[in-house]
């Protein structure tokens, strides 16, 4: 027959085993879920999303140039301006030009667009077809994405695109691809590649081409994005 003390020893196991076997398989579920989950998120994304933030918005760009040559006395809009196609952006002084150039001392724009950069000051004299402003057409406003060439085949015409910009923190902005790259970005580069000296591969970026599907004011032209390309 058992002692007591030899009782309540083995009593006392037996409570400390079965109290400590439930507390290791909940923190041994909660890992394996905790994984599953984490596993099940990235798989999800994979296979529906391709993400990156190597992309920026971009602009068409046009140049404004004068049509007759003189010395500047105004200039009328500064960057980021908004301007109207007609609206005067320089003006140049009449007194010397031909009495059928007056009208060529104003320096119009024959866009609607936003002033990216103006050039020359007050009392500057110019060329005829010397520039004075970089505009962007606020109507063709889009973002490039460059995509690792490992993922370029999944990217098609067509599909959905989320886009954050850091200039507005985490508000959303959408759009649709509308062009993807036949080349990669170092097919353009200036730089030749050379065949002597050791190799190192490098991952190819394949330049995306993104529209917003409605136009935002304000977008800076070169600000930093993120976007994530629907696949399915």
């Amino acid at each position: 027959m058992m002692a007591e003390p030899e009782k309540k020893s083995l009593v006392a196991n037996l409570k400390k085993m079965t109290g400590e076997k439930p507390l290791l398989l909940i923190i041994a579920a909660v890992t394996v879920c905790v994984v599953a989950v984490v596993f099940i998120y990235f798989a999800y994304n994979k296979s529906y999303f391709v993400k990156t933030d190597n992309a920026s918005v971009q602009y068409n760009m046009i140049t404004v140039a004068s049509k007759m040559a003189g010395d500047i006395l105004d200039i009328k809009v500064k960057q980021g301006d908004y301007v109207d196609k007609g609206d005067v952006l320089a003006e140049l002084d009449p007194t010397n030009a031909d009495s059928s150039q007056i009208d060529n001392s104003y320096i119009r724009t024959s866009v609607d667009g936003i002033v990216l950069k103006t050039l020359g000051a007050p009392g500057q004299s110019i060329a005829a077809g010397q520039t004075v402003a970089y505009l962007a057409l606020d109507s063709e406003m889009f973002v490039v994405s460059n995509i690792d060439e490992k993922d370029i085949n999944k990217i098609k015409i067509g599909q959905d695109v989320d886009i954050t910009i850091d200039q507005f923190g985490s508000r959303k902005f959408y759009g649709k691809v509308i062009e993807v790259g036949g080349a990669t970005l170092s097919a353009f580069s200036i730089v030749p590649s050379t065949s002597s000296g050791t190799f190192i591969k490098a991952t190819q970026y394949v330049p995306v081409k993104i529209q917003f599907v409605e136009q935002y004011d304000a977008l800076l032209a070169g600000a930093n994005a993120t976007v994530r390309i629907h696949l399915k």
